[in-house]
């Protein structure tokens, strides 16, 4: 059996361990308050950023779907244009031709 003196002691000792593990957690603590709460490269900060860009991207994309049509119209015009050319190319070309040779 330990004696009253040896309890107390052991006591000490473990309210030593106790002062130290909550310090460590205290730091811990404070590290990572700092990592979630910095007001440059915080989490909280990332995350407004982040649901910004995301209010940002929701207001312009009917423009930007706009301008997509309007871009694949551009182009089924300018196919429709290239061939009403090659076909006028070719129609100038058999003129030119027939009016060589007949």
């Amino acid at each position: 059996m330990a004696t009253t003196a040896q309890e107390i002691a052991l006591m000490k000792k473990d309210i030593e361990t106790l002062k130290e593990d909550v310090k460590e957690i205290n730091d811990k603590l404070d590290r990572l308050m700092v990592k979630l709460l910095d007001p440059d490269e915080g989490l909280v900060v990332r995350v407004n950023k982040n649901t910004n860009r995301l209010d940002r991207r929701d207001i312009e994309l009917p423009m930007w779907l706009s301008n997509l049509d309007q871009f694949k119209q551009m182009q089924r015009w300018k196919s429709n244009v290239t061939k009403a050319l090659w076909g006028i190319y070719t129609a100038i070309i058999g003129y030119i031709i027939k009016l060589i040779f007949w």
